[in-house]
């Protein structure tokens, strides 16, 4: 089993106890695994001709650079590799070749991104076109990229998806190490992105999660009350998210945790308090927004400015 070693901290190999512990992992990090310019979207049925269904673990939009799309299933390398997940890339493959399975994905992820004002935005910025829907239909009209993330990769793995039919299928082995003596609460990921980043590690990507420490690099967990000491923030102060035609909001409370208006819930977390009204994992940094000077802006550009 291998051991990680962080400034002297011996971290050892952890492995998910089922799928969905993995996924939600992995969702988490989309961003991280896909890159800034990515627009990740949860699962949603794709049927084959024939009527037989399939349910991709998730769908990433990449608007930088050369647009694509990809179909993204989270998978344990002990599940039976001809049993199961060859089958399961194989469905997908068929599904995504019947035109109206095509349509069905498009007016699905349109839904999305035109509910939420943030993607839109995104959107619109890269692409700099307003015509939504016409983009998707074009991006969605061209194979996507088929990428199996997985814990372990073996060699017999990249054999076996080898023979499938289709011209775009990714692998990325996502591995996770725990603290020793301290256990998934102080963890590490590591893993090779799919897109070149900024400031390349030589190990790949390694993404610490002492909470929500910032991308690409491990360093000390930032937290609200960071942002409250450094005068970024302070107690009482609104932040809010549009999200499916309704207003969120959450007031800092005087121990730099989060209220949530709508139900009086408290949570420790950006992230927490989105994905209790989203009901997905997501990063609350680039999920919620204040006022600052006036202005509105995302909480990851005040934690930017941290010293």
């Amino acid at each position: 089993m291998s051991i990680l070693v962080i400034d002297g901290v011996r971290y050892g190999e952890w492995r998910p106890t089922n799928e969905d512990e993995f996924e939600r992992m992995v969702e988490e990090h989309a961003e991280n695994i896909f890159g800034e310019e990515s627009i990740y979207l949860e699962k949603h049925r794709l049927r084959t001709k024939s009527g037989i269904g399939s349910i991709p673990d998730g769908y990433v939009t990449i608007i930088g650079g050369q647009a694509q799309w990809h179909i993204m299933e989270v998978e344990l390398s002990t599940h039976p590799l001809y049993e199961h997940i060859v089958p399961q890339i194989s469905k997908f493959i068929n599904g995504i070749k019947n035109p109206s399975t095509q349509r069905d994905v498009v007016d699905t992820l349109y839904r999305e991104i035109d509910s939420d004002d943030f993607l839109k935005l995104r959107l619109r910025k890269a692409m700099r076109t307003t015509e939504t829907y016409k983009f998707l239909s074009d991006l969605i009209s061209e194979p996507p990229v088929v990428t199996i993330i997985i814990e372990k990769c073996t060699e017999q793995l990249h054999e076996a998806l080898s023979a499938l039919a289709h011209p775009r299928i990714k692998v990325v082995e996502f591995q996770t190490f725990t603290r020793e003596g301290v256990g998934l609460d102080v963890h590490a990921h590591l893993f090779e992105p799919l897109y070149k980043p900024r400031q390349s590690l030589t190990m790949g990507s390694i993404t610490s999660t002492e909470g929500e420490g910032r991308r690409g690099k491990i360093e000390k967990r930032v937290t609200l009350q960071d942002l409250v000491d450094a005068k970024l923030i302070n107690p009482g102060q609104k932040i809010f998210r549009n999200y499916t035609d309704k207003r969120y909001e959450a007031e800092i409370t005087a121990a730099s945790k989060l209220k949530l208006l709508h139900d009086d819930t408290i949570w420790n977390s950006l992230s927490e308090a989105a994905q209790h009204i989203t009901g997905t994992a997501i990063n609350g940094w680039i999920w919620w927004y204040t006022l600052k000077d006036g202005q509105e802006c995302l909480m990851d550009d005040l934690r930017k400015k941290l010293p």
